[in-house]
């Protein structure tokens, strides 16, 4: 392999987590060359705030640990090092390298990369060339063995290797390259572009938990309108949620209306919202739980309103094993609409009587800001008046709390 590229670090070491820099200072200290890798990296280098730090170096699992005090080995197949500071974790991996093809393989995926390497050939297999850069704090310098600057400087998303070969090894990259095209602003090249409508169909393939988690993390980009939208160019959107797919299909409008409710979570996630996983759940299925609440539409086998969110996401549960946690937040979410939303409880036949108890009980409720929060979006992605959310809004900050 050709030698690295290296450029000076364009930015101060300052802007970095310095427990994370320390903690490669003190590998190196030790005789092992380390880095910081990946989307710390990747991030640093577009002016953004890394969301993590990850750290490859020459020294095997049983040596880090033997470093750093507070460290616990994890996994199974390929063993990492958890270093904890604080209430943060700085996750360290032993280069990887592929294990060679033989000649009439070479055109065959690889399936398995548990192996150690040298720091070149932990770059090579990774997935794109932006987040194939490595950060060395001693010498504050990037080492590119990818190409990975020019690619950044020219703002594409380029994959490393043959983008066919790469997409077939673990389809899930394809999930990914929307991610960051779309969270970055980056653009595809054309042979990533032709890779991923070849083999999206390979997706079925991928376990449906690593699934839903790369589609739970797509709706944290703040773009997941075009995220979205990709997908469903692609044809993937029945390999991910089916039933979500059913519903889209069932009235012309349920398309718009989930792409509303993704436009008003965007606009949340770029003004700095945090939305937690039973707030994106909510966002994914609330239009079609509404629906099913309706008792002219109602599909699904159950006949009390507070069994319909239970019912729809028992389904993506025993596809994905979500966290029981996020499952209740988002029944709890949705559910609260209907007390919050005065059409809501108009549609229900009901005359809209709020009975202070359920009203104490609801704002004093530990999900309550997810609730309101997700009110918001939903009048947003309406275009209707703002006045429910006020009303509950200033319920919440005159509750006296327990």
């Amino acid at each position: 392999m050709k030698p690295p590229v290296r450029a000076d670090l364009p930015f101060s070491l300052r802007r970095l987590d310095r427990r994370a820099v320390e903690t490669v200072r003190t590998l190196q200290r030790a005789g092992y060359e380390s880095y910081l890798v990946g989307g710390c990296v990747r991030d640093s280098m577009l002016g953004l705030r890394p969301k993590d730090y990850d750290i490859a170096t020459a020294a095997r699992p049983g040596q880090v640990k033997r470093l750093f005090r507070r460290s616990r080995i994890i996994g199974r197949r390929f063993r990492i090092v958890h270093i904890y500071a604080g209430r943060d974790i700085f996750e360290i991996a032993t280069f990887r390298r592929e294990p060679p093809r033989d000649d009439h393989r070479k055109d065959e995926p690889i399936r398995d990369d548990n192996a150690f390497g040298t720091a070149a050939e932990d770059a090579a297999r990774r997935d794109f060339t932006v987040n194939g850069l490595f950060l060395d704090p001693r010498k504050c310098e990037i080492v590119d063995y990818v190409g990975g600057l020019k690619d950044l400087e020219q703002r594409r998303m380029i994959s490393i290797g043959d983008p066919d070969l790469r997409f077939r090894e673990d389809p899930v990259r394809i999930l990914r390259l929307i991610k960051f095209m779309r969270r970055l602003e980056l653009d595809a090249g054309p042979n990533e572009i032709a890779a991923a409508r070849a083999h999206a169909g390979m997706l079925v393939e991928a376990a449906q938990p690593r699934l839903v988690e790369e589609l739970f993390r797509l709706m944290l980009t703040g773009d997941m309108v075009g995220c979205f939208t990709d997908l469903m160019a692609l044809g993937v959107v029945p390999l991910l949620v089916p039933d979500l797919s059913e519903w889209m299909e069932r009235l012309p409008g349920n398309v718009d209306r989930l792409l509303s409710t993704f436009d008003s979570l965007d606009r949340w996630v770029k003004d700095g919202g945090q939305p937690g996983y039973g707030f994106r759940l909510a966002c994914l299925y609330g239009p079609m739980v509404e629906d099913e609440i309706d008792p002219d539409q109602r599909t699904v086998p159950v006949r009390e309103v507070p069994h319909v969110p239970p019912f729809l996401l028992s389904r993506l549960q025993q596809r994905a094993r979500l966290p029981r946690i996020a499952i209740g937040r988002a029944i709890h979410i949705m559910l609260a609409q209907e007390l919050m939303d005065p059409e809501r409880e108009a549609l229900r036949g009901r005359r809209r009587r709020r009975r202070k108890a359920a009203c104490e009980r609801l704002v004093a409720s530990e999900g309550f800001e997810d609730a309101l929060e997700y009110l918001r979006c939903r009048l947003e992605a309406a275009d209707r008046d703002l006045a429910p959310y006020d009303e509950w809004h200033e319920m919440g900050l005159s509750f006296p709390g327990p």
